[in-house]
């Protein structure tokens, strides 16, 4: 999943006996994030920033940060997009945990892995948006492959800049599936709160979920022009989805 679940010792992480701290501070030396916000937005009572081993606090509406670890060397964009988005009543699901036993083995009967892998998925699952982004300093082979698992959910956006190793790969797949895609860390909040709007998230001016439109404080929350400037297409998502569910419906048929 998107940790490279089971960290080593690097350069940039901190490390006691066994124990690898993948939260540790990271050098951002490519200045791929912007300065953190001064001082931050006030925190909704109803936020909450889940990770693991801690459980999923479910809730209407919630973010998955899928993007870049990679066995702590990534820089720290997970902590500074979860602070962005603290004015929102969401949980956010961060699966940059501090804490990892480097004994753990990449394998599924490993009691630790699963762990972490199964509250990845279930984090995914359970996300009313999916954000993806690329540290451009690394491979993040397990980000990629969760981009394509889901792909075709509709509900994922994408930070991904020219200097990514598999950069083009990445933008031809938002391309084909009609996934709104930036490529500087900046432009990709203002996506992930216009998904959340789009998914159907109103809050009021007191900063709580309405299903009141009239009561709906729309400026924490951005239109889907957005969206739509960063690609997104759902209609081509649409033919993709029938085009794969037609394909599953003929073998159905002639089994």
């Amino acid at each position: 999943m998107s940790t490279e679940p089971v960290p080593v010792p690097v350069k940039d992480a901190q490390q006691t006996k066994g124990i690898v701290n993948i939260d540790a501070p990271v050098p951002d030396k490519h200045n791929q994030l912007p300065p953190p916000l001064s001082p931050l937005p006030p925190k909704n009572r109803s936020y909450e920033h889940c990770m693991p081993p801690d459980p999923i606090i479910e809730q209407p509406y919630s973010v998955f940060l899928a993007g870049s670890i990679e066995q702590g060397k990534a820089i720290q964009w997970q902590k500074q997009m979860a602070d962005h988005l603290q004015d929102l009543p969401i949980s956010i699901y961060n699966p940059r945990r501090g804490e990892w036993d480097t004994s753990a083995t990449q394998d599924a009967g490993n009691k630790a892995f699963a762990g972490q892998v199964e509250w990845e998925m279930q984090g995914l699952a359970r996300a009313t948006v999916i954000c993806f982004f690329f540290d451009h300093t690394t491979e993040s082979r397990i980000t990629m492959h969760e981009l394509g698992l889901w792909a075709a959910s509709g509900k994922v956006v994408v930070c991904c800049n020219g200097k990514f190793l598999r950069a083009g790969n990445m933008h031809l797949t938002c391309e084909e599936y009609g996934i709104p895609l930036v490529k500087e860390f900046a432009e990709l909040e203002p996506l992930i709160r216009a998904m959340l709007r789009q998914k159907g998230l109103m809050i009021d001016k007191k900063g709580e979920i309405t299903e009141n439109v009239d009561e709906a404080d729309w400026s924490r929350l951005p239109g889907e022009d957005v969206l739509k400037k960063a690609g997104q297409n759902l209609e081509s998502l649409e033919k993709l989805r029938l085009k794969v569910l037609g394909s599953w419906y003929a073998e159905r048929v002639a089994e």
